[in-house]
């Protein structure tokens, strides 16, 4: 009986940690715009990314940006951005 009370209560103070450590994990930031359609070209440090509606978005990428995949003109990728243009993440999903 003793063996099991200790079980449950190890069970118990595991169960509130891993809960309290859930509650304060980092949330991502929120309101950073998508960029998403085709990549047309490759200028310097800046992808030219045509959107879906037929406009030309240029986004600054550089070693701080996570890159997800083959980058390649033809590419369809989805870039997070930064208010000031700068992607902050990647992603090629097809091409």
């Amino acid at each position: 009986m003793k063996r099991l009370f200790s079980v449950l209560a190890i069970l118990c103070v595991f169960g509130l940690t891993t809960a309290s450590f859930v509650q304060s994990a980092p949330t991502p930031p929120e309101g950073n715009p998508v960029v998403q359609g085709t990549l047309m070209e490759i200028d310097g440090s800046f992808f030219v990314i045509m959107d879906s509606s037929g406009k030309e978005q240029r986004i600054h990428v550089d070693k701080s940006t996570m890159i997800i995949g083959k980058v390649q003109p033809g590419a369809q990728v989805k870039a997070e951005v930064t208010q000031d243009g700068h992607a902050s993440a990647v992603l090629i999903v097809g091409g």
